[in-house]
Parts: C-alpha cells; sequence; structure tokens
C-alpha cells in the first residue's frame, strides 16, 4: 500500500473532469459537523458551568480546529478508506494501529447511540403531556438504529440525498433559534431575557470538565465519516489541494460560531439562575432544553415542537453518519486482516456484513446505557484517538518524508504537540464526576477487551499471558505509587473514618509479589524445591515427573488462581458498591474542595485493578487448564500410571 501512495507522478494526483467546487464541499462538510448532540446535553452543562459553557465551547472548538488541521494532512497524504483508523495504521502499523482502529469503531457505535436516544427525547415533545416512561427512551432509541440500519442496507443512495436536504433544514432551524432569541427574546416582557446569568460564578475545574464533556456536540464521529468520502472525492474537486482543507477548516469555524450563538442565546434567555426560565428548564432538567426554550421566547408550543422536530431530523443524520462510519472502519480492519474476512462480503455494493455487525452493537449501547455515561465514554475514546492521530502526522513525517503531501499541518510540530498535551489534560479533568470516571471505565475496558481480541487473534499465547503479567504489575504499581507519592488518605464515611489506604497498598504489593511466578512458572518451583531434573516443557510450565510433584504445583497453581481472584473481587466490589458513596478521599498536596476529583480518581483506578486482576485470574485458570488437557495426565494414585500416560503423550 506504502508504494502506491508514495508514487510522484503529478498527472495520478490530476483528472481532466472536475466538477465539485467549494460551496458543494462546504455544503457536505456542514454536513459533518452539525448534528444532535447539542440537544441532548446542552443542559447538562448549562447546569454545571453557567456562563462558563461559553469558554469550554471555544476550547473545544479550538482544539476540534487543530485536529481537522491534523487530519487534513493525513487525508490528503492518505486517501484510503478507514480515515483515522487507516492514518494510524500507516503510521504505527500492527497491533497499535488495531486498536485506535478498535476504539474508533467503538466510539462510532457509541455515537451513533447518544444520536438514537437524543432523536427518542426529541420526539417525546410530541406526546400527550410528555410523559413517557425512562425505559422507552432506550427502547425508541434502539428502535431508530434499526430503521435506519435497514435503510442503508435497502436504500443507501436516496437516504444519503435526503441527508444533504437534512443538513439545511438543521442549519435554517438553528438560525431561526438565534434570531428570533436574540430579537423577541429581547423585546418581549413575558421573558427573561438578561445577561445576569454570565456574571454566575464558576470554577476553572466546571470549565475544564465541560470543556471535555462539550466535544461530542461537534459531533466529532460524524465529521471523520464525511471528511473521508470527500477526500474519496479527490478525482472530482476542483482545486483540491486548497479546497479540500478549506472545507474542512471553514466547516469546523462556522460549526464553533453556530454552537457558540446557540449557548449564547439560551444563556441570555434563561436571564439568571433560579428565574422562571432558570427553573423550568435547567433546574427542572428538561430533556430538550433547547425546545423547551425556543418555546418560552415564542411563549406557546409552537416554539417546543420547532425546536424539537430540529432536534430528531438533526439526531438521525448523526445516526446515519455512525451507521456508514463504523461499517467503513470494520471493513477496513477486516480488509487489513485484524478482523475475520467475513466482515469484507459485499452485497449491491453494501458492506451489509459490517454494517450489520455495527448495527447490532449500537441497537445494544442504545438500549443498555444512559446519556450521559455514553457521553462521557466516546469522548474519552474520541480524547484518547485524537492523540494517536496527532502522533501519527509527526511519525509519518519521520518515516516517509517522501509522501506526496498536498496539504501540510501550518506551525509544525506545536499543532500536533499542543493537541497531545490538551488531549491528556481533558482526560485527566474527566476524573471530576462519577460519570465520567465512569466513562474512562468503560473506555479502558474497550481498550483491554480489544486488546485481548488482537492477541487470541494475531499473536501467540504467550504474548497475551506476558501482556497480562505485565498490566498486572503496572496497574498494581501506579496504585501504590498515586497513594503514596500524593499522600493520598483514603477513608470509610467521613474525614475522619476509619482509615483504609493501607489495607489496599498491601492487597496491591501482594499482587505485585506475585509477579515472581509469572516470571519463572510454579511447576519450574517444584521441580528446583523437590530437586527434579528434566522435564518436557508445555504451555506455561513444565510436565510433572512425580505425582507429588504435579498435585504439589497443581495445588499452588488453584491457590494463586484464588488470591488474586479474590483481590480482584475485592478491589472491583469494594469501589463499585462502597467507593462512590461511602469514601473520603484527601491529600495534604490538594485542597479540600478536590475530595471528589480525588475520589473519582483513586475508584476508578479501583475498579480497573479489579477487572485486570480478574482478566488474570481466569488466564491463570484456562493455563492450567489447557496444561493438563496438552500433557494428557490426569489425577491418580501410583507413579506408574503417571508415567504410562507420559510416554502416550
Amino acid at each position: 500500500m506504502g508504494s502506491e501512495i508514495d508514487q510522484t507522478e503529478e498527472e495520478e494526483l490530476e483528472e481532466p473532469k472536475k466538477s465539485i467546487g467549494l460551496r458543494q464541499l462546504l455544503s457536505k462538510g456542514l454536513g459533518g459537523t452539525i448534528g444532535g448532540p447539542i440537544f441532548a446535553i446542552i443542559g447538562t452543562v448549562i447546569m454545571t458551568a453557567k456562563g462558563g459553557m461559553l469558554i469550554s465551547l471555544i476550547l473545544n472548538g479550538l482544539l476540534m480546529l487543530g485536529f481537522v488541521l491534523i487530519y487534513s494532512e493525513l487525508a490528503l497524504s492518505l486517501p484510503i478508506e478507514g480515515g483515522s483508523y487507516s492514518f494510524s495504521k500507516e503510521a504505527v502499523g500492527g497491533g497499535q494501529g488495531y486498536l485506535i482502529g478498535w476504539l474508533i469503531w467503538i466510539g462510532n457505535l457509541l455515537f451513533a447511540a447518544l444520536s438514537g436516544l437524543g432523536f427518542a427525547l426529541s420526539l417525546e415533545v410530541f406526546l400527550p403531556n410528555r410523559i413517557i416512561n425512562p425505559n422507552l427512551i432506550n427502547i425508541i432509541g434502539a428502535s431508530i438504529i434499526i430503521v435506519f440500519l435497514i435503510l442503508n442496507l435497502k436504500k443507501p443512495i436516496p437516504l444519503n440525498k435526503a441527508m444533504k436536504i437534512a443538513t439545511w433544514i438543521i442549519l435554517g432551524g438553528f438560525l431561526i433559534y438565534i434570531v428570533i432569541g436574540l430579537i423577541v427574546g429581547s423585546q418581549i416582557e413575558h421573558t427573561d431575557f438578561s445577561g445576569k446569568i454570565l456574571s454566575e460564578p464558576f470554577t476553572f475545574l466546571d470549565v475544564l470538565s465541560m470543556t471535555g464533556y462539550t466535544f461530542v456536540i461537534y459531533c466529532v464521529y460524524e465529521w471523520n465519516s464525511t471528511f473521508e468520502s470527500l477526500t474519496n472525492a479527490f478525482d472530482q474537486i476542483k482545486k483540491p489541494r486548497k479546497n479540500i482543507p478549506r472545507t474542512f477548516i471553514f466547516s469546523i469555524l462556522i460549526a464553533i460560531f453556530i454552537y457558540w450563538m446557540v449557548g449564547l442565546v439560551t444563556l441570555l434567555n434563561l436571564g439568571e439562575v433560579n428565574s422562571p426560565s432558570w427553573n423550568a428548564v435547567i433546574q427542572s432538567e428538561s430533556k430538550v432544553p433547547l425546545a423547551d426554550m425556543f418555546g418560552r421566547i415564542l411563549n406557546n408550543d409552537f416554539g417546543i415542537y420547532f425546536m424539537g422536530f430540529i432536534g430528531m431530523v438533526a439526531t438521525i443524520t448523526s445516526i446515519n453518519a455512525g451507521i456508514q462510519m463504523s461499517t467503513h472502519i470494520l471493513h477496513s480492519m477486516s480488509r487489513d486482516g485484524f478482523i475475520h474476512n467475513i466482515v469484507q462480503k459485499k452485497k449491491n455494493g453494501v458492506q451489509w456484513v459490517a454494517m450489520t455487525i455495527s448495527g447490532v452493537l449500537m441497537f445494544v449501547f442504545t438500549l443498555s446505557m444512559d446519556i450521559s455515561l455514553i457521553t462521557e465514554a466516546s469522548n474519552f475514546i474520541f480524547l484518547f484517538s485524537m492523540i494517536f492521530l496527532s502522533l501519527a502526522v509527526m511519525i509519518l513525517r519521520k518515516s516517509r518524508p517522501n509522501l506526496i503531501r498536498p496539504w501540510k499541518v501550518p506551525l509544525y510540530p506545536f499543532i500536533p504537540i499542543l493537541s497531545i498535551i490538551t488531549s491528556l489534560i481533558l482526560i485527566f479533568s474527566m476524573f471530576s464526576t462519577v460519570q465520567s470516571t465512569l466513562g474512562i471505565i468503560f473506555g479502558v475496558i474497550t481498550i483491554v477487551v480489544g486488546g485481548i481480541y488482537y492477541l487470541f487473534q494475531k499473536a501467540r499465547r504467550d504474548r497475551l499471558l506476558l501482556m497480562l503479567y505485565g498490566s498486572k504489575m503496572g496497574i498494581s504499581l501506579l496504585f501504590v505509587l498515586v497513594l503514596k507519592l500524593l499522600k493520598i488518605d483514603i477513608r470509610l464515611g467521613t474525614e475522619t473514618g476509619l482509615e483504609i489506604s493501607n489495607i489496599f497498598n498491601i492487597l496491591a504489593i501482594i499482587a505485585i509479589f506475585s509477579l515472581i511466578f509469572d516470571v519463572v512458572p510454579i511447576r519450574s518451583w517444584i521441580l528446583k524445591i523437590l530437586k527434579q531434573e528434566g522435564g518436557t516443557v508445555i504451555v506455561g510450565g513444565i510436565t510433572r515427573h512425580s505425582e507429588r510433584g504435579e498435585l504439589l504445583s497443581r495445588k499452588l497453581k488453584y491457590g494463586l488462581f484464588g488470591i488474586v481472584l479474590s483481590l480482584g473481587l475485592i478491589f472491583l466490589l469494594f469501589s463499585l458498591f462502597i467507593g462512590f458513596d461511602l469514601l473520603f478521599v484527601g491529600s495534604q498536596y490538594f485542597p479540600d474542595d478536590s475530595a471528589e476529583l480525588l475520589q473519582n480518581l483513586v475508584v476508578g483506578l479501583m475498579i480497573i485493578i479489579g477487572i485486570i486482576y480478574i482478566i488474570y485470574s481466569l488466564a491463570l485458570l484456562l493455563q492450567e487448564i489447557e496444561i493438563q488437557k496438552l500433557s494428557g495426565v490426569k489425577k491418580t494414585t501410583t507413579t506408574e500410571k503417571l508415567e504410562k500416560k507420559e510416554r502416550n503423550i
């Protein structure tokens, strides 16, 4: 593939027929940056950050602009199916490239699931008395996912044409909201229009956490799909080297302006905290704050129905984009040999197997998760992926200097480095709330599951075990160091409750010392203790040469399994059922108002530790079962029977 991309013939980049201009490109580009997530989460953002929301929207808009600049260089240099996954694979290759593809694929599934729930919430405004069971929200959201899955399988071309029209409907709806909200809201007596809420106090941590939380507003996965389709049409675009990057940049700038203005108009019409509008829209935790706000501005139900309809249109475009991009990524991973080749099957030009798998998982996520958790997990995965995207552009600059780059990132390497640092800061800030911590945990579990799948599919079994050994050692050591270096104090209940930091330190240290049996298998220790020589090496250990040695090694192996499994269950169950509600976490290095942040950080680490320990212990059990099967030896009562079995191996 590299030789195909690195070819230098200029004529291969130019075609005589150029039919797509900047205006058409911009129309399509806006379809990838204007969508439905804002309808679902803006109420939470205002409740948390108040006027600081405007700062958050600017900050993540600028970071998105940096990502787009990076994406532009990679997309024009590597115009191949798969988007960010393909770029990362070209840069780092192998397992790392697969892992980025895996994460972006899951991120697209979550984005579509979020949009499905947003559709259900917008639909709710049309129901009598707007009374709907919360579980029914998930059912409606999952159902619309299935509807668009079927449409993409059966009628993809008419559907894509309809989505172009939907983009202009959404833009028109936002502009109407902005104009009427500014003009009517400021002149009608019944509204609470004022700028008082902008002077309400907010903290830097609130702004930082909402900066990470509102990333999904910019349709971070939808633009990946749309921008990929633009670069694939390179040969049909007028002045593609200039117009494609311009489209990417203009689309993000317009999106920043529209979302910022929507946020400003909403804040101005809320007036101030505890005003009638604030209590009706924010304090009551309205599920459709933009619709309810527009209804109050117009003082009738038409405003509610109008923005409810716009919300439905916006969310279905996001669902459609999520289905299509996740399909492309999964198909590309199968093309590269990371996923079974059955996923590459097509019918009438539609990648139906990849699309069906993605759609079914979207259905499951929509049915089983709530909006906040999906949003946090989606944002974590996006930020994590963008770190690797930023690294990809830097790695490719060095590893493939002759790669044709029709457009380059300006201010290189400042923008990629700043993007990496900012993403890491935002990921750390996500520990400020329980829901965002759970989002990080979901993301880490996704990484672990993806890594295990890769190792089972592509790597030797001993490498899988080596990864688990390293993960257990690394997370245990990190936990101990965090508690010791930051002098974190963990207590039950309150600041004066029972101190339990040392208990968990000891448990983690026990897990660290179990590394002795990872480096030198238990059966090797038994041979040395019993002073036996020889032995046939098999999976993870050495076959028995005496019944006594075999029984002892087996008991020790099961004992180690039981110890590590118990440690994992203690960490996991304690953190889930006690950690978030009945735990106080403090540190002499942090102010008192950082207690919640530290609590979420520590509890998040404990959940990850528990999961890794449990996976490690199960791997030990499976390893022991496999050793016994491969050796063909069963539990016997005489050495003679044992030796007879060994001769038959």
